[in-house]
């Protein structure tokens, strides 16, 4: 199946978010397995993901069918009808020998892209690792005997079945019943034949020559449908009357019973009969633990057809692959790396590289998982593989991998190819890998933290010196909290909006209060430690769209809303910008507390924020008025707090 649409919806979801809220973000993925339940892994389905890509289209009909769920809206369905991945992929050399947590795939692109290649990519390495896994261990468990795929019948599906006759193949399987895999990829292809076939002849050994009569110098004659002895010893007789004919009987097979004593007889019997290049092909039911056992007790058995258990990786049905974001990379700036910190689900940060170091008699000794940065006298694992959407070279093919793969299982340690291995194979976190790790631990302090935003109202020449036309009396006392909030949000990207009183000579204002923050004038200026270099005007005489404060937010990191009234909410774009930060708290200072500071308050608590008053950083007319507004305040869940305490608790 080529359709793009094989996406989780909530790849979908996140990526309308993205394109309407960060569409030229970038970020890095890493693909990777998380938890330890195989001694090693066989990455594979790395040429099949990366052809996925390749091929990633939105068809008209699916453009449609997305349409009618009524859930994304029209520019976003119209970007994915141009939908192609043009990001950049690293990966390990499918097959590689791999182990928990090191990347098998390293995908950095758009974050749209990025995020909707997702599903698929999983979908194909899960799969194929799982797959080549669980067969790699059958393989080694065989110690050298033949393996064959006999899976068709039981997997989830065709696509999986020609999956486990791929995947097994690469991993040294020798053949496979499957046909159809055959014709697409070359795999060899056995068969013996069925008990059905066997219980339609009037007698067994009537089946047994009507077989090889048809194919002469590939019969494998099943002996167990009705008597396992007599069965052997038909097929001899069988055996004989081909060696007339110039033809050696192939084998036969053994399908229950006891595999062993019936192993055993049937050898004994074969060679007394001079038949020693018959072989005995076991199966039924066979898995690593199985075939291990058998050969452990010495049961002469030359070939497994092995067909659920591999073919579905009983034991194991699924490999815990994931796909997590490490590094983004927004506004023009550098990549910042990020980590996830959930309980026994913590990631690794940042762009990474693997070394694999190896003993002085060529073994796998250690693997080293490093920053991009880091270099190590090993082999890197990790290579370029797609670049700007396109793959970097031709895909290898399935003999020139398992020849690969036979090669690197030479170098794996002996501890590690036993079916209940021990043995841990080291794989060590460089020390830069740790120390970035250490930092975004840090970092993500920010991130769990709560939303804030202070709010200045009004902290301007006019009302805060004593040389200002209406200036509050004994305001001077809190600019030196206020200076520490100020300074404390732009060390710590706290956002800060600010309100600025601005008039016109004119303003009917001045019929209530004495003239004062006339625009352009000295009173009108905001104190100067009240002021980041990088801040944003918003005027009270144009409305702004939402996408304008949008982009104002994400680059500035103060706001001064300009207002002509003591409201700072007459301001037609307050609302919104507020709306659009959505804090879960607003921590407001300045000055009058009942004039302009009520105002602030008495909107936000309109509009359901959380608020909190710095109460040694506002300054009131009257302090009468101040004590009925804050306990009348308190009693609307309004809290207080001072500028020292407010620090230390952002602090821890």
């Amino acid at each position: 199946m080529n359709s793009s649409s094989v996406v989780d919806l909530y790849e979908l979801t996140m990526a309308q978010v993205y394109f309407k809220e960060k569409r030229e973000a970038y970020a890095t993925f890493d693909l990777f397995i998380r938890s330890r339940k195989r001694p090693f892994y066989i990455a594979c389905g790395i040429d099949d993901a990366l052809s996925a890509l390749e091929r990633f289209r939105f068809t008209p009909g699916e453009i449609n069918y997305l349409k009618s769920l009524s859930m994304f809206d029209a520019d976003f369905l119209k970007y994915l009808e141009n939908f192609r991945f043009q990001g950049e992929v690293w990966a390990v050399s499918e097959p590689e020998i791999i182990f928990p947590s090191e990347p098998i795939m390293r995908v950095t692109a758009n974050i749209i892209e990025a995020q909707i290649a997702e599903s698929i990519l999983l979908n194909k390495i899960n799969l194929a690792t799982t797959l080549a896994t669980k067969a790699m261990r059958i393989v080694l468990a065989s110690k050298g005997r033949g393996v064959y795929d006999f899976s068709l019948r039981r997997t989830q599906g065709i696509e999986a079945a020609l999956a486990c006759a791929k995947y097994s193949y690469i991993a040294g399987v020798r053949g496979t019943s499957n046909v159809y895999a055959g014709y697409l990829y070359g795999i060899p292809v056995v068969g013996t034949m069925a008990h059905s076939y066997v219980m339609s002849f009037d007698r067994e050994i009537d089946s047994f020559f009507a077989f090889v009569r048809q194919f002469p110098t590939k019969s494998i004659l099943l002996v167990d449908t009705y008597d396992t002895k007599k069965g052997i010893l038909k097929a001899i007789k069988v055996a004989r009357a081909l060696k007339k004919m110039g033809f050696n009987l192939l084998g036969i097979r053994l399908d229950s019973g006891d595999l062993i004593s019936d192993s055993k007889y049937a050898r004994l019997k074969l060679d007394e009969e001079g038949l020693i290049d018959t072989i005995i092909l076991a199966s039924g039911n066979l898995d690593e633990y199985a075939i291990s056992d058998l050969i452990e007790k010495k049961a002469p058995i030359d070939a497994f057809g092995v067909g659920t258990n591999m073919g579905c990786s009983s034991d194991l049905p699924y490999t815990d692959v994931i796909y997590k974001l490490v590094e983004i990379k927004e506004n023009s700036r550098s990549f910042t790396p990020v980590m996830k910190l959930s309980s026994q689900k913590t990631t690794l940060p940042s762009k990474k590289q693997v070394f694999r170091i190896f003993s002085p008699c060529g073994l796998m000794k250690e693997d080293y998982i490093c920053t991009f940065e880091e270099g190590f006298d090993g082999k890197k694992l990790l290579k370029k593989v797609m670049y700007k959407g396109k793959r970097l070279s031709r895909e290898k093919s399935l003999k020139e991998k398992q020849k690969l793969l036979i090669d690197k299982i030479k170098l794996l340690p002996e501890g590690l190819k036993k079916i209940d291995a021990s043995y841990v194979y080291p794989v060590l976190i460089s020390e830069g890998l740790k120390k970035s790790a250490r930092y975004v631990r840090k970092s993500i302090k920010a991130r769990t933290a709560r939303k804030i935003v202070f709010f200045d109202i009004d902290t301007q020449f006019d009302f805060l010196s004593k040389k200002g036309a209406l200036y509050v009396k004994s305001s001077e006392k809190i600019i030196p909290n206020i200076k520490k909030l100020i300074s404390f949000a732009n060390k710590n990207k706290i956002p800060v909006v600010s309100s600025q009183d601005t008039h016109v000579k004119c303003d009917a204002e001045f019929n209530d209060f004495p003239p004062h923050c006339v625009g352009g004038s000295r009173g009108h200026r905001k104190l100067a430690f009240t002021l980041f270099n990088r801040r944003k005007i918003i005027s009270y005489r144009r409305v702004y769209s939402d996408e304008e404060i949008k982009r104002i937010i994400r680059h500035y990191p103060q706001i001064v809303i300009t207002k002509n009234t003591l409201n700072v909410f007459s301001n037609p774009n307050t609302a919104a910008v507020f709306d659009l930060f959505f804090p879960e708290e607003v921590y407001v200072f300045g000055v009058a507390t009942d004039y302009c500071v009520k105002e602030a308050v008495e909107g936000l608590l309109k509009r359901n924020f959380s608020v909190f008053i710095v109460e040694d950083a506002v300054k009131e007319i009257s302090q009468k008025e101040k004590k009925r507004l804050f306990s009348f305040w308190k009693n609307r869940g309004v809290r207080f707090i001072k500028t020292n305490r407010l620090i230390r608790e952002f602090i821890r």
